[in-house]
């Protein structure tokens, strides 16, 4: 016995952080424009990045923050820009770890497998982040991405992680 029709169209809301949307998402809008929010140092543009995805609207959990009036520029500033900048590796991991433990508590919330109304604004913001955060993390500090970008990136890299002590 079904208790809910299958969906034929487009999720109203989405309660898992990885789903195939979001596999795809990544695949599909990250992947194939990260060289685009690149700058010459290795780091990524997230501001840019984050108005390229909203504008896209590719997943759910955008869709849904799109459609209630969410400003990219905004997002950008509240929700990315404090847990990005002016932070170093450690710091970045630290707080994409407590959005990953976020994102599973929220998935849990609410009966009947349903969350609340007023949390689902909350569910979608914290995996947009998330994604987003922990994409750029893996870009910034990822090897296959300093070996495609050449060796002498790639020593740039340790010799500037060799002058913080890092290595």
């Amino acid at each position: 016995m079904r208790f809910r029709r299958a969906r034929t169209d487009k999720r109203s809301w989405s309660r898992r952080l990885v789903d195939q949307e979001s596999r795809d998402f990544v695949e599909r809008e990250l992947e194939e424009t990260r060289e685009v929010f690149r700058t010459a140092s290795g780091e990524l543009q997230l501001d840019g990045l984050c108005r390229d995805v909203f504008a896209a609207a590719s997943t759910t959990d955008l869709r849904r923050l799109k459609h209630r009036g969410v400003d990219p520029e905004r997002f950008y500033l509240d929700e990315l820009r404090p847990n990005w900048e002016g932070l170093d590796q450690p710091g970045r991991a630290a707080r994409i770890e407590r959005f990953i433990e976020l994102s599973h508590m929220l998935g849990t919330a609410g009966s009947n497998g349903e969350p609340p109304e007023d949390v689902r604004d909350l569910i979608a913001t914290v995996h947009v982040k998330t994604l987003l955060l922990s994409w750029a993390y893996d870009r910034t500090y990822g090897f296959i991405d300093r070996i495609f970008n050449g060796p002498l990136q790639y020593r740039a890299h340790r010799r500037r992680r060799a002058g913080r002590g890092a290595l």
